[in-house]
């Protein structure tokens, strides 16, 4: 797996096509979700003032559409390109968006925390594996973005 700048606004964006269709079919499953109330989306939506609730539904009731616009844009843009081995860098920020919204929602439903020791349980493996393969993405996104 590769991603690799080739100038200021273009990266080759050479993934294997089992993880890119592992991403479109996640990320069509997402954009079907994301208006609705599913627990496993909670990070995808934090708490803004988690000390006063009243002032947090005000903020979710501002913020929340545009939030879940965003996120369908760019779920679009990766399902658009997902066949693609070279892209841009706007488009690279939606890869990056996307497969971190990803993580956060399978970790969510894994209850991964912040232990080192964390195993999944027997019938959590294969997801567990997919969160892995995302992680893994992201990290190779993310260097190429900051790559001179």
């Amino acid at each position: 797996m590769l991603v690799i700048r080739i100038d200021e606004d273009r990266f080759i964006f050479d993934v294997p096509d089992v993880l890119r269709q592992t991403v479109v079919d996640l990320a069509s499953q997402l954009d079907d979700e994301l208006e609705a109330d599913n627990p496993n989306l909670t990070r995808l939506f934090p708490t803004a003032y988690s000390d006063d609730p009243e002032k947090d539904a005000g903020y979710q009731i501002l913020a929340r559409s545009e939030l879940v616009q965003g996120r369908h844009n760019s779920l679009d843009t990766v399902i658009k390109t997902a066949e693609d081995d070279e892209v841009d860098a706007e488009t690279l920020d939606a890869w990056m968006r996307v497969v971190n919204d990803l993580r956060l929602v399978l970790g969510t439903s894994l209850d991964v925390g912040e232990s080192d020791n964390w195993i999944p349980a027997p019938e959590q493996e294969h997801t567990y594996a997919v969160y892995q393969w995302l992680s893994l993405l992201l990290s190779h996104i993310v260097e190429a973005q900051f790559a001179d």
